[in-house]
């Protein structure tokens, strides 16, 4: 029996981007599908039966009947099969499965023989994903693993990675990494430069940035000074030589184990091979559109990895031009900056708000919201049109910490990617922008126009609302204005999958992953070092835990003992939570027992 469609149906329901993904592969060639005796299907691959040719399902019993389960870790199951092991270990676990395989093919053929409906429930399916990215976000200190042996066997270089992946994690948090940040002198990629270094600095790294943005004046002053072509080229050559001779000044200095440098960063090719004569890693981050920014011609091949925020085409061009290592990594928040706030001027309060420049989708799509209670922040506005004066900063340049105000005054953050050349929404949107990831750790509402990566995010739908067109956006923001709950229950959903998985955090830890697991032999070189004991509280808690967010207060006070919390209990006021009466009862027990 063929249950792909009846699977692919009920699969959106928990998983739409991965049903998208599926829907994609037609049905596979090297998995060959065999009926056991007792009339289970099997696949084959390689020659190596997945599952018993006999009984699978009373297999999958045998083969789990030793494992044993740990409430306080996830089970990680490492290979899917046809699922038999997974529906015994069903049986056994009251929790959450992750189940991790690399063969989309295998998934395939896994959805079009076997109905799928009893494992959706409990069952999380990570299939195709790269081992740092799983690493990254799912906390494997805390992982349960039960390996499916001739899964094994088909996908064991994956798994070896896997299992070395986590060596290489526990390395990172043992070590302290040197990295040097290239920040653009000007430019949207200038934020994330700073929130990669506080995020690299919160997981207990040293950073120096190369602050290319204290030369912004000079380069466009430069601008003026002739108008002959060939002679502006001369002085902008000059100038990108010289702060190449900066960021390499600065390493020399420094000594660092990584270079990192971001979209615009003032780097030639001349630059670059600098910086890689110091035998470390020297990688950039393309937190750009490769169509309106086509600059990385230039210098993609100069870099050991280039990490970009669209794969699919632009990572074809890269390879075709001889790029050795490019790596999908989306842009992220930084909670640190970007978190919810209390008691909002009403300055920054209204129905509908907008956090961006004046591109032209935006200029022609924004006029139909002029009834409404609409404002807009950043700059290129035109402030003698209509539209414009709805503008409330003056066309000037607006603060991360302005940015969080509006984000958290809103009823409505509207996030409309920008194009240059498309009326309202670019059909050909594939990436997804910082501030998708912003609002949503501010716990503001926000509405956004579909993007082909929104649903690898979020839930669509459930935790973030997106739209296809102009009219559906209208629709959306009549609907949710006179919701507040709806927009409340929406924004809680958003913010705590933002917390869990696209926290500059999760992207820094991923881009390390991906660089050291090739370079294990230069971690271990490095002095372990004894870690900060706030940081080691909050790893073992989890990041994204209740108890974990409770400790973030604390950074910064130093040294953090127990005293440190109790000290802080007995100076606030009101109700106790769950957290400050477990350390009060942690207290007073250690009290009793000296």
């Amino acid at each position: 029996m063929d249950f792909f469609d009846q699977n692919l149906k009920h699969l959106r329901e928990y998983d739409p981007e991965l049903a998208e993904r599926v829907a994609l592969q037609p049905f596979p060639e090297n998995v060959n599908v065999i009926s056991a005796k007792d009339g289970f299907p099997v696949p084959k691959i390689a020659g190596v039966t997945l599952h018993s040719q006999y009984r699978p399902l009373e297999e999958g019993q045998k083969t789990t009947a030793d494992f044993v389960l740990n409430p306080e870790r996830k089970t990680v199951v490492y290979g899917l099969g046809f699922g038999y092991h997974i529906q015994a270990l069903l049986q056994k676990c009251p929790g959450e499965l992750i189940v991790v395989e690399p063969l989309m093919t295998l998934f395939r053929a896994y959805m079009t023989c076997i109905d799928i409906r009893p494992f959706l429930s409990q069952v999380r399916f990570r299939i195709g994903e790269t081992p740092a990215c799983l690493l990254a976000r799912l906390e494997p200190d805390c992982w349960n693993v039960f390996k499916h042996s001739p899964s094994i066997r088909i996908g064991e270089t994956y798994y070896n990675r896997l299992d070395e992946g986590l060596v290489i994690r526990g390395l990172l948090q043992q070590r302290t990494l040197r990295v040097m940040i290239v920040n653009p002198m000007y430019g949207g990629s200038l934020p994330t430069a700073h929130h990669c270094a506080g995020a690299l600095k919160n997981m207990g790294h040293e950073v120096a940035t190369v602050d290319c943005e204290a030369f912004e004046q000079g380069f466009f002053s430069l601008k003026k000074v002739t108008r002959h072509p060939e002679n502006s080229e001369i002085l902008s050559r000059n100038f990108m030589n010289f702060m190449g001779e900066i960021a390499a000044a600065k390493a020399a200095e420094f000594q660092p184990d990584l270079v990192l440098a971001l979209a615009q960063a003032p780097l030639t090719p001349d630059a670059i091979q600098k910086l890689r004569a110091l035998q470390v890693p020297v990688v950039f981050w393309f937190v750009e559109d490769f169509r309106t920014l086509p600059y990385w011609n230039e210098i993609a091949t100069s870099y050991d990895h280039i990490f970009t925020l669209q794969g699919g085409e632009f990572h074809d061009a890269l390879r075709s031009k001889g790029v050795r290592d490019c790596y999908y990594l989306p842009q992220a928040c930084f909670p640190d900056a970007h978190k919810p706030l209390e008691g909002m001027g009403k300055d920054y309060q209204a129905d509908i708000s907008f956090m961006g420049a004046a591109y032209h989708n935006r200029v022609q799509s924004f006029p139909r919201l002029m009834d409404l209670d609409f404002k807009i922040w950043g700059e290129g506005w035109n402030l003698e049109t209509p539209l414009g004066r709805q503008v409330q900063n003056n066309n000037k340049r607006v603060s991360t910490e302005e940015t969080v105000k509006i984000y958290n005054a809103a009823k409505i953050n509207l996030n409309l990617h920008s194009s240059t050349y498309h009326y309202g929404i670019n059909p050909d949107g594939d990436f997804v922008n910082p501030r998708t990831f912003e609002i949503s750790a501010c716990r503001g509402f926000q509405l956004v126009d579909n993007r082909k990566d929104l649903s690898r995010m979020f839930k669509v739908g459930e935790e973030i609302i997106a739209f296809d067109t102009l009219d559906q956006m209208r629709e959306q923001i009549d609907y949710y204005l006179a919701r507040p709950e709806e927009r409340n229950t929406i924004a809680l959903k958003s913010y705590q999958r933002v917390l869990k998985e696209h926290t500059m955090e999760h992207r820094m830890q991923e881009l390390l992953l991906h660089i050291f697991l090739d370079r294990k032999p230069a971690l271990e070189s490095m002095e372990a070092i004894e870690r900060d004991p706030l940081d080691y509280c909050i790893g073992q808690a989890g990041e994204s835990t209740e108890l974990g967010q409770y400790l973030q207060q604390f950074r910064g006070q130093h040294p953090f003992s127990l005293k440190t919390v109790v000290d802080h209990i007995h100076a606030g006021e009101g109700a106790l939570d769950n957290n400050e009466s477990l350390f009060l009862m942690m207290n007073q027990i250690l009290k009793e027992n000296v």
